[in-house]
């Protein structure tokens, strides 16, 4: 179990380094995300799923300039494994874990706004650095706030996983059954819900004759 953490932290620290550190190869984002942790954790079909919702329900959500968006990697990484560690398969678990996902996500988030100022402290160092003729500041500031980034996302997603885990875990098996049920039909809403935020944000980009007749 422990391996199991420590492999998905890993691989959740490289995932959301994607997002603005490093790459942008896309590979953060939950359409992505989510299959690779099912199918590491043998439920391709769950992380599909809610990388889906997770993907669409939050689709014009990027980080642009200055804006910090919530970290949809964490929200899909977490809820995923979340649900095939304790309950594989389960249908209600699943949307409980993205539930649950939701508030860490937004809490990392008021984390990485933290790191992202230090990495601004970095920065003044090597632009003081240079002035002082100093320019092996530069891969060292680079190194160093790649380094920090990583660790701090290592950090987190083990303290997330192995935290909301338990807390998961006993919330789940408390949850009435008239709520189950609820959690059951929100696995085939969400994906119906998903996809009209979908249209509703092409409507608002790109003008389609059907979407913009005048009344």
């Amino acid at each position: 179990m422990i391996e199991t953490v420590i492999l998905l932290s890993v691989l959740g620290a490289f995932l959301s380094m994607d997002i603005t550190m490093f790459g942008q190869f896309m590979i953060s984002r939950p359409i992505f995300a989510g299959p690779l942790i099912g199918y590491i954790l043998g439920d391709i079909q769950t992380g599909f799923w809610l990388g889906m919702i997770v993907e669409m329900m939050w689709i014009n959500t990027v980080p642009l300039g200055s804006s910090i968006p919530v970290d949809l990697t964490m929200m899909t990484v977490l809820s995923v494994s979340w649900t095939c560690l304790h309950f594989k398969g389960s249908q209600d678990g699943a949307i409980f874990a993205l539930a649950m996902a939701i508030p860490f996500a937004y809490l990392y988030r008021e984390i990485d706004i933290g790191g992202r100022n230090f990495n601004t402290k970095i920065m003044h160092w090597i632009e003081k650095g240079l002035e002082q003729g100093k320019e092996y500041r530069i891969s060292l500031g680079l190194y160093s706030g790649l380094g920090l980034f990583l660790l701090r996302a290592f950090i987190v997603y083990a303290v997330f996983m192995i935290l909301g885990g338990l807390i998961y875990v006993n919330m789940k098996v408390y949850i009435p059954v008239t709520l189950e049920i609820a959690f059951k039909k929100a696995w085939y809403y969400l994906p119906v819900f998903g996809f009209g935020l979908v249209l509703h944000n092409f409507k608002n980009v790109v003008r389609f004759p059907f979407f913009n007749r005048k009344k």
